[in-house]
């Protein structure tokens, strides 16, 4: 590629994040750990395709500046390098598990290869093994800058298999469009590693992001607004996956009783925090592989793919040990009281009839809690 081709190339990058990140905006106020993760990846690669194009530019120039200019734009590509793959990799596990000390640990697993391969720039400064710059201030690559291409592929190629092991192990039960990103990303780099003096892999990386933000688009048509757990959209694509899985699937139903009084009494904005007060304690008392929903109204549902009657169990009791915690409190005029069903489905079973059954078994335990009520008051 000749200089020209670069510049434009990744100015192209550069403009493609730009417009990600303005239209994005909305969805990165929500200020989830995972969407700080993302547009840390997006400014990261913006400022290397800044970077690329700048290390081309003084490429062989010997004025007063271009020996720094280049030094500084390698060590920070490389370094990039490393640390998107393995914010890509942590991504992937944070949107598949959900949960951030799951993130944490996987990050401890990995981080040695990345870890040493940042020493191995610092060291690079000093003792070129990897880049170095001649008299004529022309960049050579040398052998141990295999290393990096590998690392690289390395973290993007763990995302798929963090995947695989959640996929074997839970079903399909998130909707996390890996191979959006991967395929411009590994496609370009390999061609990058293979001819010497082309650029391409930031754009790709800038082009793969905005495919998987394309692709997570379809995920915020399945999140309830108010409670930011699952809707019942998303409980329909959940059951087409789980009708072809070959997990045990359980879940609960959950209705919250006087739900009604507590808009009447105190209105509607009340209501809503009350909602968002049962989503928590709903959120909070689940383990990390389960799938909190809000069915309808003040109804909720919780999917456990691959879950024990003794999981199931657990959930139950850490939900009326929240709701304990929350009414005893006092931090609100009205008690948030819940009535639970549970079911189970075998693999491929009827989920019509799984769906009823934890229904039934709801309204039955709601039935058996006024019959309660109405004694202790007759």
């Amino acid at each position: 590629m000749n200089l020209q081709s670069i510049i434009i190339t990744d100015s192209m990058g550069v403009l493609i994040l730009i417009v990600l990140m303005l239209s994005s905006y909305l969805v990165r106020q929500r200020r989830q750990i995972s969407d700080r993760i993302f547009t840390a990846m997006c400014v990261i690669t913006a400022v290397s395709c800044v970077c690329d194009m700048v290390s081309f530019i003084v490429d062989g120039q010997t004025y007063d500046g271009a020996y720094l200019s280049a030094i500084i734009t390698n060590l920070f590509t490389y370094t990039a390098n490393i640390v998107v793959a393995m914010m890509w990799m942590l991504y992937v596990d944070l949107r598949l598990y959900g949960s951030r000390n799951h993130m944490l640990r996987t990050l401890k697993r990995m981080c040695l290869p990345g870890a040493l391969g940042l020493v191995g720039l610092i060291i690079n400064i000093k003792v070129p093994f990897v880049y170095y710059y001649d008299s004529g201030n022309y960049y050579h690559r040398k052998t141990f800058a295999t290393y990096y291409f590998f690392l690289t592929f390395f973290y993007l190629l763990s995302s798929v298999v963090i995947r695989r092991i959640h996929r074997k192990k839970y079903g399909k039960t998130r909707f996390v469009p890996v191979w959006l990103f991967l395929m411009p990303v590994l496609l370009c780099a390999t061609a990058q590693y293979c001819v010497y003096g082309i650029s391409l892999g930031w754009c790709s990386v800038a082009i793969g992001l905005v495919s998987m933000h394309m692709g997570l688009q379809n995920e915020l048509s399945y999140l309830d607004p108010l409670t930011r757990l699952y809707n019942r959209n998303y409980l329909s694509h959940l059951i087409n996956l789980l009708e072809y899985s070959r997990v045990e699937v359980r879940g609960i139903m959950l209705d919250m009783d006087k739900f009604k009084s507590i808009n009447d009494n105190y209105g509607h904005d009340e209501g809503d925090a009350a909602l968002i007060e049962a989503a928590r304690i709903i959120s909070v008392s689940a383990p990390e592989k389960t799938i909190p929903i809000r069915y309808a109204g003040d109804e909720f549902m919780i999917i456990v793919p691959s879950g024990t009657d003794k999981e199931i169990e657990e959930i139950i009791n850490n939900i009326r040990e929240e709701e304990k915690k929350f009414n005893e409190s006092g931090a609100k005029p009205y008690k948030l009281l819940f009535s639970l069903g549970a079911s189970k489905m075998s693999p491929g079973g009827d989920t019509d009839k799984f769906l009823k059954e934890m229904d039934d078994n709801m309204y039955e335990e709601k039935k058996k809690r006024h019959r309660i009520a109405e004694s202790a008051t007759a």
